[in-house]
């Protein structure tokens, strides 16, 4: 029975933050002319743009890679960070479009530190004031 809880919990922390490779967050500005370039018509949210990206990997430009690397570590410490947290406070929020990265924010001030840290270091993370 935790098994199977521990799984749907990465599942579901795999499945919200995709956002963050597929532009809308992260490396946003940095991939833009390639956005533009390679995936044109593709809108952010479903997946396909970050997937649409990865196809053209090795022609994207040096700061789209690094941003989209720096995306892509951002989501592996989160996913090792906030596996608790998301256990606790978002077990029932809807998966998809972002809603765990989403609930996991509407629950800054109760997070773990490290869940917490990891969510301020991810590319395009809106910083306390």
């Amino acid at each position: 029975m935790k098994a199977a809880l521990y799984a749907t919990v990465m599942a579901a922390l795999v499945m919200a933050l995709p956002p963050l490779a597929s532009g809308q967050e992260g490396p946003g500005k940095a991939c833009k002319a390639d956005r533009e370039k390679f995936c044109a018509g593709i809108a952010p949210g479903d997946g396909k743009l970050g997937e649409c990206l990865k196809q053209h990997e090795t022609e994207l430009s040096s700061e789209c890679m690094a941003a989209r690397q720096a995306a892509q570590e951002a989501r592996k410490a989160i996913r090792m960070n906030c596996k608790a947290d998301a256990e606790k406070f978002c077990a029932d929020t809807p998966k998809e479009h972002g809603g765990l990265r989403k609930c996991l924010e509407d629950h800054a001030n109760e997070l773990g530190q490290a869940c917490a840290d990891a969510l301020k270091s991810r590319p395009g993370a809106k910083q306390p004031a």
